[in-house]
């Protein structure tokens, strides 16, 4: 071989142009061999895990136990782990899911300090093109030529490759030619940590899906091939599939843009979840059914059925009364059924464990606190423990001989019934994000001594000094992130300045900035019943941005001038910097304009917008406006003209300022509305009408 190919790495050349090297990192972060090689990221730090049976360790795992049991190594227990080339592709070969999931854990995030892919069919020392242990298949004889070379090659610094397979019957053949060999079972078992009991537990619920050998529940999914092929010719339709909230064994499936619909019932919804986007096909006119008129919940239905209680799954109340077309024929609807799941909706479920009437039994039913998501059947030895608390679990898969998904327990939320634990379980179920701000966003703030400055302007007119206005604020009781305020004086004898200012909260937040994509991820502020869940941190909700009274803010100013039938004579638009007069709730605010003996500049002003907004109030009524009251609280409130008064003002704003962004930017102005309802819409409620309950 040439001098040149010698010196860049290459050590010799096979048939077939497989060229095999010497310089691919060994992946162990202690080798000052391989470190000008690449990524060396084993054992950077120390495995805060021990194993009884063996020291400081490398893990070398086989295929088939990453196909089987790729979830388990999203775990931080599972670490220092080689995936050889040979086992890479093999897995890529079978199984795209465990491909995915190895391929995001070694590459990204950070499980990829827990990985390493090492180069076995190019490296010199662990290629073979001709057997060398008897008796075992091609892929463990790369697998222990890789571990054989590794043990060599650590010899001195006391790390040893262990070989993780999945079965006894690989560990017996292994182990004649190579000392540490464990199945995967065994290695956990062996961990001296208790976090391994929910590795088992995880463990367990595959195991239980392999060993079961009963009839097969639902039909097979059809493949991905002859789902676009159905799609393509029209047979088969695609949609999301939506679960019923009166009737949890029944769906429907919007199939077009005219939300038209087909109707899905019992065993042909075929292992769909709530939000998967399925393939759905018609059935025969004479198999065709329509929804049961009755209520059906599965918190009522099976509260007191579990896993252990059903023994054979065949015989669960699930398989019980299947609707049948015959109920009522001259009703029936188009049915169809599931043939396929083109995008599975699945996410971790806070919820419960139902209780079990067999005493230290594995098998339970877990009860999502989302009603319209199936039982997920575990298995956990922590039953006793997890029964008074609210857990997340994940679902795994839905084999066809199941009524249940199975799924493995992934954490505890805390302690059922307390208030923490519930508000907790909330945010989660509605996916709220509410982890404390991160240190990018708490830099974006501003210093803690920081008061407003009126030649401090980042636009380009100059911001309003209004601070002489009478402006005041009103709010819920409690109210601390004051956003809006208003103020109204007369000006002539038939003239009223009328204004809306709402806190400046651009100032402070600047695009691409990491409290704008902060804010962006959030969204809103949530109100709990005992605690808020801010959108932008407390320095700016609650005090910079908030128009509290007596303190200088900054402030976007709408302001009118009107007449006493509210007839809009000039309006104006500007940054400002404004000093509220008082910070009031709706009650006080509803006193102070019914008290004779209240004669401040407050009270006059609030009288004045008083009596404009119940003028602004009929006009929108007599131009159609429709009012839609909502409870906002929990306990019941008693509405006031208060209440009302700082609505109106609010729309006005709101429609004064979309009228001048559209003059201003007519070809790109962003504005909110409600398209009018098409025909299709109504569509539910006049079945609804007509139909004979």
């Amino acid at each position: 071989m040439d001098l040149n190919v010698k010196q860049s790495g290459i050590h010799s050349c096979r048939a077939a142009e497989r060229y095999l090297r010497t310089d691919l990192p060994c992946g162990l972060a202690q080798c000052e061999e391989c470190k000008a090689y690449g990524s060396n990221p084993l054992l950077k730090t120390e495995n805060p895990v021990t194993n009884s049976k063996i020291g400081r360790h490398v893990l070398i795992i086989d295929s088939t136990s990453l196909i089987r049991y790729y979830d388990l190594f999203d775990s931080e227990l599972l670490r220092d782990i080689i995936v050889t080339q040979t086992v890479w592709e093999g897995v890529k070969a079978k199984a795209i899911p465990a491909y995915k999931k190895i391929n995001s854990l070694c590459y990204e995030g950070e499980g990829k300090d827990r990985f390493h892919v090492f180069m076995n069919e190019f490296h010199f020392e662990t290629f073979s093109d001709t057997p060398k242990f008897e008796e075992v298949s091609r892929g463990e004889e790369l697998l222990l030529a890789t571990a054989h070379y590794l043990a060599l090659h650590w010899e001195k610094l006391k790390v040893t490759p262990v070989l993780l397979v999945f079965d006894e019957d690989s560990k017996k053949r292994m182990k004649k030619h190579y000392g540490d060999v464990f199945h995967l079972k065994e290695y956990i078992q062996n961990m001296e940590t208790p976090g391994k009991q929910a590795l088992l537990d995880q463990m367990a619920a595959y195991e239980s899906s392999a060993s079961n050998k009963e009839k097969q529940v639902f039909e097979e999914h059809l493949s991905h091939d002859k789902i676009m092929e159905g799609i393509a010719n029209g047979t088969i339709k695609r949609g999301t599939f939506n679960v019923s909230r009166e009737n949890y064994r029944e769906a429907t499936v919007i199939i077009d843009e005219h939300l038209n619909s087909w109707f899905i019932t019992g065993n042909h919804c075929n292992r769909s979840v709530n939000g998967d986007v399925v393939a759905v096909q018609l059935l025969p006119e004479s198999q065709w059914t329509c929804p049961e008129k009755k209520i059906r919940l599965r918190d009522v239905e099976e509260y007191v059925k579990t896993a252990d209680d059903m023994g054979n799954e065949n015989e669960g109340d699930e398989n019980e009364e299947e609707p049948k077309a015959k109920r009522s024929k001259k009703n029936t609807v188009p049915t169809a059924k599931v043939v396929g799941i083109i995008k599975r909706n699945w996410r971790q479920y806070c919820g419960m464990l139902l209780p079990s009437s067999v005493k230290g039994a594995r098998r339970h039913l877990f009860c999502p606190a989302e009603r319209l998501i199936p039982r997920i059947r575990i298995e956990t030895e922590q039953a006793d423990i997890l029964s008074q608390q609210r857990i997340v679990v994940a679902i795994d898969h839905w084999p066809r001989d199941s009524f249940y998904p199975l799924g493995h327990y992934v954490r505890s939320i805390g302690e059922m019934g307390s208030r923490e634990t519930e508000n907790e379980v909330l945010l989660l179920e509605h996916d709220i994000p509410h982890a404390p701000f991160s240190d990018q966003v708490i830099d974006c703030l501003p210093r803690d001594e920081w008061e407003p400055d009126l030649n401090d302007n980042r636009g380009t007119l100059p911001r309003v000094d209004l601070r002489h206005l009478t402006i005041c604020s009103v709010d819920p009781l409690g109210c601390t992130d004051i956003d809006d305020a208003l103020h109204c004086k007369q000006i002539g004898d038939d003239l009223f300045e009328v204004g809306v200012h709402i806190a400046d909260v651009t100032h402070f937040v600047r695009p691409g900035t990491a409290i704008d994509d902060e804010a962006a991820l959030r969204g809103t502020t949530v109100y709990l019943c005992d605690r808020r869940i801010d959108m932008l941190p407390c320095l700016l909700s609650s005090n910079l941005c908030s128009l509290r009274g007596e303190e200088e803010r900054y402030a976007f100013s709408c302001i009118w001038t009107m007449t006493s039938s509210a007839d809009i004579q000039s309006v104006k638009y500007h940054k400002s910097l404004i000093k509220s007069k008082a910070a009031l709730t709706y009650e006080r605010a509803q006193e102070i304009i019914d008290d004779p003996s209240e004669q401040n500049d407050v009270a006059q002003g609030l009288r004045g917008l008083m009596k404009l907004s119940k003028v602004l109030n009929s006009k929108r009524a007599a131009n159609g406006a429709l009012t839609l009251a909502s409870s906002e609280k929990v306990m019941e409130k008693q509405h006031l003209d208060t209440h009302s008064m700082v609505e109106e003002f609010m729309l006005l704003a709101n429609i004064q300022v979309a009228q001048k962004i559209l003059e201003e930017y007519p070809d790109c102005a962003l504005l909110r509305r409600h398209p009018v309802p098409m025909k299709e819409s109504y569509k539910p409620l006049v079945e609804l009408e007509s139909s004979d309950f």
